[in-house]
């Protein structure tokens, strides 16, 4: 309003509407609320005139008129994009403007210049701001993806090898750091290459789905759950101890055992998985060492004939 056009003494003229439009458009009816109600009370601090009274009255109805706009769209129109909605809000807002301002200003010459000028500059500077917030919107959201996908496991939604490292690397030095005790399974499922032979790869990718909420439903809230690779997953378990890893382990094994994975409508299939576990410091002495221990156990799960969990060299 700082910057408004001074018309007569008491009127001046601007673009308060965008702010409500863009607000109504992109975000709730209480923020348009308060949008107005600023809109208002700031409008008063250039002086209680009728022109400020008048204002009020506008910003009122524009408000009003905006929120049944939107309902209307949303009922009607559900497929229309936001350029639509804000050309009719700015039409409607030009109107109730042109109408207002016809009873402050009697001036019939400043009323034949202005209110044509006002129409076309409100319609290019309302559309640009919905263009400018789209875009900024669009920016933010393809961010947020990025940024998801780049630590996300594209088809299970737990964390990925990147994730995974970055993780272990925090929590490998907060273990040494306070002296506490951190475990880790490295996880590969049995035979699972004739599974995709069988069934086909769509459905392998169904059954790494439903490992991966196994893998989260069975461990604790606040371990790590990480597919590092196809069939090869992945738990931190920071400050657990090495039996209680293994029992979770174990757990964890079972629980996959005896799960139906379904590859039809009507079959289901069993399938079985390997665990490595290692925990710093009662396995492992230098954490460093502990993604290659795990590693190993699992391989001597593999060689021990599978559907095991293995904590040392020696087996379980």
């Amino acid at each position: 309003m700082n910057f408004s056009i001074q018309v007569t003494t008491e009127t001046i003229v601007d673009l308060r509407f965008i702010p409500p439009m863009i607000i109504i458009l992109f975000g709730g009816i209480p923020s348009t609320f308060i949008s107005v109600i600023l809109i208002i009370a700031g409008r008063f601090e250039f002086g209680i005139t009728t022109s400020a009274i008048a204002a009020m009255i506008l910003m009122i109805i524009l408000g009003t008129g905006f929120i049944l706009i939107n309902r209307l769209f949303k009922k009607n129109h559900p497929e229309r994009s936001s350029y639509n909605q804000s050309l009719v809000m700015i039409i409607f807002s030009n109107i109730v403007f042109s109408v207002i301002i016809s009873f402050l200003v009697k001036d019939t010459e400043i009323l034949m210049r202005l209110i044509p000028s006002y129409w076309v500059i409100s319609i290019i500077g309302g559309l640009t701001s919905v263009f400018f917030v789209e875009y900024i919107l669009k920016t933010q959201y393809l961010l947020m993806k990025y940024e998801k996908e780049s630590t996300t496991d594209f088809l299970t939604g737990l964390n990925n090898v990147r994730q995974f490292d970055t993780i272990w690397n925090e929590l490998m030095n907060q273990a040494m750091d306070k002296k506490e005790r951190l475990s880790l399974f490295i996880i590969d499922i049995d035979h699972f290459k004739y599974v995709n032979d069988t069934y086909g790869h769509p459905i392998g990718d169904k059954i790494l789905v439903e490992l991966g909420k196994i893998l989260k439903s069975t461990t604790r809230s606040f371990d790590v759950v990480s597919r590092n690779g196809g069939e090869e997953f992945s738990v931190i378990l920071p400050d657990c101890p090495h039996p209680q890893a293994l029992d979770i382990a174990e757990r964890v094994r079972q629980t996959v055992e005896l799960h139906p994975f379904p590859v039809s409508s009507k079959e289901r299939i069993n399938i079985t998985i390997s665990i490595g576990v290692a925990t710093y410091p009662e396995t492992v002495g230098d954490p460093n060492q502990m993604v290659d221990s795990a590693d190993e156990c699992l391989y001597e799960a593999k060689r021990a004939g599978r559907n095991r969990v293995c904590g040392n060299y020696g087996g379980k």
